[in-house]
């Protein structure tokens, strides 16, 4: 958000609409990660939710790898991006939810990581395809003032 606003000078949609795909993507990507860290934690004594409720930690990630796909619908209804961004991020975001719903199905160490490598593809190529797909109408260079 705060590189949307150092941008263009405000907080509108676009801002809230990136910060609400790096709020939903961190659950999928930490929670993969602190399920393999979990053993480590708990010598720590760190109450991760990996380690005091590991169904609820699966189901997390789960949830909100599947809530990307309604942000990612929101992108071209506010004219952020052109209308072919949400077929083609669903394929990225369905990518990672398949990987989310074997973390919640079976969570393990073998399931887990799969997910969270699946989480280091997904943002940069997520953030890239919105770049590739952005709308003309509501780019910002292009407003003569």
């Amino acid at each position: 958000m705060m590189g949307w606003a150092a941008a263009t000078g405000t907080l509108d949609p676009g801002a809230w609409l990136l910060g609400s795909v790096l709020y939903a993507w961190q659950f999928p990507h930490f929670n993969s990660l602190s399920w393999n860290l979990r053993k480590d934690y708990a010598r720590a004594g760190y109450m991760m939710m990996s380690v005091i409720d590991p169904k609820l930690n699966a189901r997390v990630a789960l949830r909100y790898s599947l809530l990307l796909f309604p942000i990612s619908a929101l992108a071209p209804y506010l004219e952020i991006t052109t209308w072919y961004f949400f077929p083609i991020s669903s394929v990225i975001n369905g990518y990672m939810a398949v990987k989310a719903f074997k973390f919640w199905k079976e969570s393990n160490d073998s399931s887990a990581r799969p997910l969270f490598f699946s989480s280091l593809v997904h943002l940069p190529l997520y953030l890239c395809l919105m770049m590739i797909c952005k709308s003309r109408y509501n780019d910002q260079s292009q407003k003569i003032e």
